[in-house]
């Protein structure tokens, strides 16, 4: 009879289980954490942190999901957040660097890029990496205090920027965005370019043109 009971019990435990999401993190920001544990409280899945190290195989953004069962609506809730905090996120259906899951069970991989302490503004950046496509390749110009930024429309408009700490703020109206700068290679038709880019940290309601990141890739 107790064998009974507890075969029971332990069939009512493995049913009420929810697939849990894993999460690795790397370099990021002080910032950047909080901003992910707010998000993650916001989506439908429980979650916890591990304290190992993003294995180099994966992007700087990566979901990871069970082989034997996707939980679509659930990864792109996740997909959503990586993009929110101005990420391109690479989903994988199969096992990578020994990293595997099933029953529902994902895997959340984010690394940050390495933060310069300082940095030039270059005069003209693009926009790229848009949340909405249609805003990419737009043409960003500072000056002394302003930023120019040349919509879809060819209107032009202009708005204070600022350094706070190491990195560059845009203010708008009562709201602002803010950018993390880095340095990294760019692939291109003519083989891997430096580049100065500034990375977008939050997903604000709008304009959307903000909701991008500002790139130059320096081809000489």
């Amino acid at each position: 009879m107790r064998n009974g009971i507890l075969i029971c019990m332990l069939l009512l435990l493995t049913a009420c289980q929810q697939p849990t999401i894993y999460v690795y993190t790397e370099s990021l920001t002080k910032f950047q954490t909080e901003q992910l544990s707010v998000r993650l409280q916001q989506q439908s899945l429980p979650y916890q942190f591990t304290q190992l190290p993003v294995p180099k195989e994966f992007t700087a953004a990566t979901l990871l999901t069970s082989e034997d069962k996707l939980l679509t609506a659930e990864t792109e809730q996740l997909a959503d957040i990586m993009q929110a905090m101005g990420y391109q996120p690479q989903l994988n259906y199969v096992s990578v660097a020994n990293h595997h899951y099933s029953d529902g069970n994902i895997g959340f991989y984010l690394r940050g890029e390495q933060i310069e302490q300082g940095f030039d503004l270059p005069q003209q950046l693009r926009t790229t990496g848009c949340v909405e496509d249609r805003y990419n390749n737009l043409k960003v110009r500072f000056f002394d205090n302003l930023v120019e930024v040349t919509l879809l429309n060819g209107a032009r408009a202009q708005l204070v920027w600022q350094r706070y700490e190491n990195y560059l703020v845009i203010n708008y109206r009562d709201t602002s965005q803010s950018y993390t700068h880095s340095s990294p290679l760019v692939a291109t038709p003519f083989g891997e370019k430096p580049s100065d880019t500034f990375r977008y940290n939050a997903h604000i309601e709008g304009p959307q043109w903000l909701n991008c990141s500002l790139q130059v890739v320096y081809m000489d």
